[in-house]
């Protein structure tokens, strides 16, 4: 099966984009569990957190990071 993510980065299944850069996308979740539900994702494709630790620490952090400027953005 093909990666849902990666289609969603690479436009192949549409997304309500809140925001990306060269590395990271935020699209809003398509059954939100919260008033502000925004998915931050790497644009390379990653198997879990670990590996993207491992692989591309700075692509980690920028996701970090946003995790704490986008809800902010969104209320």
């Amino acid at each position: 099966m093909k990666c849902l993510f990666c289609a969603i980065v690479n436009g192949e299944i549409p997304a309500d984009i809140v925001r990306q850069s060269d590395n990271v996308l935020a699209f809003n979740d398509i059954n939100p569990v919260a008033p502000t539900h925004v998915l931050i994702i790497p644009k390379i494709h990653v198997e879990n957190a670990a590996e993207l630790t491992l692989a591309n620490p700075d692509v980690l952090i920028e996701c970090l990071r946003w995790l704490q400027v986008l809800p902010k953005n969104e209320s």
